[in-house]
């Protein structure tokens, strides 16, 4: 039975994913209080490592970016991790999954639901990012230009480890693409070089977001509402209540 309160990241770092495995780690760095989080950065991202990772800590969350197709999600230097029908998809029983990667929500994402994952989240086409503006290329996590599109998509993993269910993430993550859309379209963002850019590529993210399994599942303990916030101080001090460089192109 996998672990309630435990997830495991597979953050690799080559061949651009870097600029999706930073913005993981700063999301991480804000739940490390309620989840037990474990990190496979660069090259822990490999197949051996992840696999023992599992099999030590039992997740009932794995995220991984990585490039992919329609049948295949790959890890650091686009080494090959999980492909449709494997022992890997099999292992995914039980969990929920995220894997922001290519294409793979039109047949590896539909087989992990298929071998018994409980949730699956995952992009039905090219997934599309931003690493920088007129032809400038922007370090990973250095603006909101080049994180705009991760920080929409991985609304996931915020909303579940906030202790929302699976169904609430996926609901909160659109939103978090029109709120994104909002930024550059009529927001503080509308003036900035590059901001059709952005709104072009949020879009498109948005439309291949999509989320397979159960919609009631929770990786975590739901969070308690601000009234029984409230309930449990009163009752504590006994008082009452009162690839984008100025053009886009899909990366794969």
């Amino acid at each position: 039975m996998p672990r309630m309160n435990t997830a495991v990241l597979i953050l690799p770092n080559q061949h651009f994913l870097e600029y999706g495995s930073c913005v993981m780690r700063r999301i991480a760095d804000q739940f490390r209080g309620r989840l037990n989080i474990i990190e496979l950065n660069g090259w822990d991202a490999v197949p051996d490592k992840i696999n023992a990772a599992i099999q030590q800590y039992d997740p009932i969350f794995v995220f991984g970016v990585g490039h992919g197709n329609v049948n295949i999600y790959t890890v650091e230097c686009k080494t090959p991790y999980m492909t449709v029908c494997s022992d890997t998809v099999r292992m995914m029983a039980g969990r929920v999954i995220h894997l922001n990667s290519c294409l793979t929500a039109q047949q590896l994402g539909r087989d992990l639901i298929a071998k018994g994952a409980t949730t699956y989240y995952g992009n039905y086409e090219e997934f599309w990012l931003i690493i920088g503006c007129n032809y400038q290329i922007y370090p990973p996590c250095s603006n909101k230009l080049v994180t705009t599109v991760f920080d929409a998509e991985y609304t996931v993993e915020k909303s579940l480890f906030s202790g929302r269910t699976t169904g609430q993430a996926q609901q909160d993550r659109l939103k978090a693409y029109d709120d994104e859309i909002n930024y550059w379209l009529t927001g503080p963002g509308a003036n900035q070089p590059c901001a059709a850019d952005a709104v072009r590529v949020l879009e498109i993210d948005k439309s291949i977001a999509v989320m397979y399994g159960s919609d009631s599942a929770r990786i975590t303990a739901a969070a308690p509402s601000m009234l029984a916030v409230l309930v449990g101080l009163a009752a504590a001090i006994g008082l009452g209540i009162g690839i984008v460089i100025g053009s886009t192109a899909p990366t794969r």
